[in-house]
């Protein structure tokens, strides 16, 4: 039985291995043209990660002159951010600016009385406004903590309600408005204004305004000269060296009340008339004359001798900026702060109570020899007054911002402020008398970082092109900041493109694009004066890693550069050398351009890909043909040798029944 083969199963001549061996002969070709698709697909996959490293220093040198770029961005510097801030867009203007915050914007915040533990609010609609925004709440009645939570779901921007214990069996309601302003008044309609008198967040009052009349002006300490005091469309007009009152009908108490009104302080307008010069001198009537027989003959006229002229002495010039007097109830003035000279009106608002007792009016003294004093819309009232009612235990009163930007006095209803300087937010956080400076100028660190970011794009690619061009492994030794998978990945690619012109000649354009000097409104630059260079020797000493085009930072040169030289730096990325408004110059821009035939449609990065995908489909192809002419060469050897196997195989049983006979007949 062990000398049974089956041809194609079992064989005592190896034809498998024959087989097998031959066909390792026939597959070389085969093996080479998967090494070639291998090498062709590593190459198109290099070519891809080269597209990318190619775009993104595209972007980044784009980034450097566009419109966007960096150098445009400001930032706003407060030399006191406990009391302002400042948050500067593209459009804000390089300067600096001075402010006083006289007083910081707040809103309405009223505390009730002590409520026990288990108050109950009566069911109803409740109706909370601030200034022109309500807040209406529809409440089934319940406890004082549901209503305090049905306040702050419904609240939404507009009110927010706190309770706060005081006591272990009693809490107080603290109510309150969101929006700042004096115009944003907390107030109470409907169901809310029985509540809040019960609770005694407000209570009744009478209403405390009195206006003091404008265009009745009376005596301040010396007679009213009426030919320098008037009163038009509301305003009292108060010329130089004049001066006037305006009184209540009775002097009032000034406990809680408050003087507002609006001042303007400028330069008297032009009289229009010519230079004043001599005086005409008497007038002297004509001399007449005498006709005789047609003839008409005129005397001579008569002469004056007049004294030589000299023009009157120019006044002193006199600047008064305390205009503004408080009488007290004795009809004694007080002198208030200074005010700022200024065309418009500005309001004035005045604490009557840190001044004196009771008021009879206000007096206008005008010590200035150029500029007129304009008064109008002066009232006295409780600022904490609205609808006829008052907080019983206001914690804040909704009042507006007011602040001082170089000399000039502005209000606002909120803390935010956006409308004053263009493209700068001042932030404001708490009142002080001392100036704060803010000073707008270009964001240097934004600048900064892209720059870092233009250079480390461009060393990326430079490696890559580094590691292409040549088959030395102490290439990518030498990077520090490859992880062990880059360095293997790249390890494969060394060399790849040795000898390709293409990089070759994209490296070189790389180094000296970056290396070339370009005009600036300084003159001519490059960057290497700003602290980004390609510095190949340093102290004298050789190092070859310096010598594969790499850029390099130096961090001081290039914040000095940005401190002192900032217009310079970003031209020399970006200039524009003819004026009409497009960049046409600088390192960035010339980069981009280059670039731009590697990585846009129809460049040089995409034919080459496609080229390769073109390789590959053919590669494929002769794969598959080669495939099947060894799957059949691989089936004709083995039927060959499997018929060759079984004719042997006839033979040997031929041979073996030969030497039986013999050995049969021969005994």
């Amino acid at each position: 039985m062990s000398d049974i083969s089956i041809p194609g199963v079992t064989s005592k001549y190896d034809t498998k291995g024959i087989v097998e061996g031959l066909m390792a002969v026939e597959r070389i070709p085969q093996k080479r043209a998967e090494d070639r698709l291998k090498q062709i697909e590593l190459q198109r996959t290099t070519w891809m990660d080269l597209n990318r490293r190619l775009t993104a220093l595209r972007e980044s040198s784009r980034s450097l002159y566009s419109f966007q770029n960096p150098f445009n961005e400001r930032l706003a510097t407060s030399t006191d951010e406990s009391v302002l801030t400042g948050t500067a867009t593209r459009e804000a203007i390089e300067e600096t600016k001075s402010f006083v915050v006289k007083r910081t914007a707040a809103a309405d915040r009223f505390m009730s009385d002590p409520l026990a533990s288990d108050y109950k609010v009566a069911s109803g609609n409740y109706t909370f406004t601030a200034g022109d925004k309500s807040v209406k709440l529809s409440y089934g009645g319940g406890s004082i903590k549901d209503f305090v939570d049905a306040i702050n779901r419904k609240g939404g921007e507009t009110v927010r309600a706190q309770l706060v214990a005081v006591r272990s069996d009693s809490s107080v309601l603290v109510l309150e408005s969101l929006k700042t302003g004096a115009k944003n008044r907390l107030g109470f309609s409907d169901a809310a204004e029985k509540f809040a008198l019960t609770t005694g967040l407000v209570e009744k009052a009478s209403s405390t305004l009195r206006n003091l009349p404008s265009d009745a002006p009376t005596r301040f300490e010396k007679p009213l000269d009426m030919t320098k005091v008037s009163f038009k469309d509301g305003v009292l007009f108060v010329a130089p060296g004049a001066e006037a009152a305006l009184k209540l009908s009775s002097p009032t108490a000034t406990t809680g009340l408050v003087l507002e009104l609006e001042l303007e302080l400028s330069d008297k307008p032009a009289a229009g008339d010519t230079a004043e010069g001599p005086p005409p001198g008497p007038a002297i009537p004509a001399t007449g004359g005498i006709e005789y027989e047609g003839i008409r003959i005129e005397s001579a006229p008569s002469e004056a001798v007049l004294p030589e002229w000299a023009p009157p002495p120019i006044p002193p010039r006199s600047d008064d900026f305390s205009p503004l007097y408080l009488l007290d109830g004795s009809g004694r003035p007080i002198a208030l702060p200074a005010v700022t000279a200024g065309t418009g009106f500005r309001t004035i608002t005045v604490p009557l109570s840190a001044y004196l007792d009771s008021l009879s009016g206000i007096g206008v003294r005008n010590g200035n020899t150029d500029r007129e004093v304009r008064v109008r819309a002066a009232r006295v009232f409780d600022p904490t007054e609205t609808a006829g009612m008052r907080p019983k235990n206001p914690v804040a009163t909704a009042s507006d911002a007011i602040i001082v930007m170089d000399g000039i006095e502005v209000t606002r209803d909120s803390n935010a402020v956006a409308d004053l300087v263009p493209g700068l937010t001042i932030n404001l956080w708490q009142q002080s008398d001392k100036p704060v400076k803010l000073k707008i100028e270009p964001n240097r660190e934004v600048a900064k970082e892209s720059l870092i970011e233009l250079v480390g794009n461009y060393n990326r690619l430079m490696a890559e092109l580094n590691i292409l061009a040549r088959p030395d492994a102490n290439i990518v030794e030498e990077i520090t900041y490859f992880t062990e998978d880059e360095k293997k990945k790249y390890s494969e690619r060394l060399g790849l493109f040795q000898g390709d012109t293409t990089l070759s000649q994209l490296r070189s354009t790389l180094q000296r694009t970056l290396t070339e000097a370009y005009p600036t409104s300084g003159g001519i630059d490059q960057l290497a004066a700003f602290g980004i260079s390609t510095d190949s020797r340093r102290g004298g000493s050789y190092d070859a890693t310096r010598l594969r085009g790499y850029l390099e930072i130096d961090e001081s040169a290039l914040d000095k550069a940005l401190l002192e030289k900032f217009p310079r730096v970003k031209e020399v990325f970006g200039y524009d050398t003819d004026n009409d408004l497009l960049i046409d110059s600088g390192a960035a821009f010339k980069m981009d351009t280059m670039m731009k035939a590697y990585v846009e449609t129809g460049g040089i990065v995409q034919i080459r890909t496609r080229t390769l995908d073109e390789q590959i489909t053919r590669q494929k192809r002769d794969l598959e043909s080669l495939e099947t002419q060894l799957a059949r060469k691989e089936d004709d050897l083995k039927r060959k040798y499997g018929l060759m196997e079984s004719a042997l195989g006839q033979m040997e049983s031929s041979s073996s029944a030969w030497d039986n006979f013999n050995t049969g007949q021969g005994k």
